[in-house]
């Protein structure tokens, strides 16, 4: 059975007149009878019933012209949702972050790609950036938004989302909240809470690095494996603690935020993409994403 007998039958049964059917399909009428023949014969029912004055479709016809119907709807639609597709209209993109990317611009950004696109689905996932480079690898990952840090990123695309300092997490009470800025070497000896090394072990050396620099050893008194914890623990009065700037945004009781000098690395958060992604959709959320990056 080919598409254009369906398109034919489609024709007789709604026009019930060989030559007008022709007509409608721009074919000769002889050659339209024998595609609708050749389809009775195919399918072993009589669809339509003819005489020298008429043309009658058969129950069996009137069924199976109801199926056709729906096949070529569906086959449109199938038509436009690829052309919409290909012009970044409609289709899926899966997107990764972590977690202090929720207190970046990113989701603003996400809001104001919704409202431009609603058609794009969108699905998330939020993970480590060692959980994310091999899903955007592997293909099931569109675009990631992670902390990079010694990490490979060869046959990958970045943007630079965001870069800001570091900032103390200090708990209420605390001499330090009297202060309008802290220098790093004024953190000897007071305990702190540090993120785990085995998240960014390059990271984390480069921070223990930082405070040898400044001539002592850190005193760690706990170990978070994501910023909210770190400063959920902060609010318990257990230590002081590093975190990004854009964690003032977090609203939690106990907790005060103070600027932070010293020979500290800067807290980025970059978007990856695999080179040879070319998705008009990818490219329609890499334009809002420019628009609200943050790179102090």
């Amino acid at each position: 059975m080919e598409l254009r007998q369906i398109t034919y039958f489609i024709a007789v049964a709604e026009e019930l007149h060989f030559g007008r059917a022709a007509e409608r399909c721009h074919i000769a009428q002889p050659p339209l009878s024998q595609q609708i023949k050749r389809l009775e014969e195919e399918l072993g029912v009589t669809l339509l019933e003819r005489t020298s004055r008429r043309v009658v479709l058969t129950p069996e016809g009137k069924e199976f012209l109801k199926r056709c119907k729906d096949v070529r709807d569906r086959l449109n639609e199938a038509v436009i949702c690829i052309q919409d597709m290909a012009k970044g209209l409609e289709g899926q993109l899966r997107v990764g972050f972590i977690g202090p990317a929720s207190l970046s611009k990113l989701p603003q950004a996400i809001r104001s790609f919704r409202e431009r696109n609603p058609n794009i689905r969108l699905d998330f996932s939020a993970q480590s950036t060692t959980e994310q480079l091999p899903l955007l690898r592997g293909d099931r990952l569109d675009i990631a938004f992670v902390r990079l840090f010694g990490h490979d990123t060869s046959g990958l695309n970045s943007l630079l989302f965001l870069r800001e300092p570091y900032v103390l997490a200090v708990p209420e009470g605390h001499r330090f909240v009297a202060r309008d800025s802290l220098d790093l070497k004024e953190l000897d000896g007071e305990p702190l809470v540090f993120f785990q090394p085995m998240n960014q072990p390059a990271l984390y050396r480069s921070l223990i690095g930082a405070f040898h620099k400044a001539g002592f050893m850190p005193n760690i008194v706990q170990e978070a494996n994501t910023e909210q914890s770190i400063i959920a623990l902060v609010s318990t009065g257990m230590g002081c603690a590093l975190v990004p700037a854009s964690s003032v945004a977090v609203n939690r009781g106990g907790v005060v935020f103070r600027p932070l000098t010293g020979d500290l690395p800067q807290w980025e958060i970059t978007a990856l993409w695999k080179k040879k992604n070319q998705s008009v959709i990818l490219q329609k959320f890499l334009d809002v994403a420019r628009e609200f990056r943050e790179v102090h």
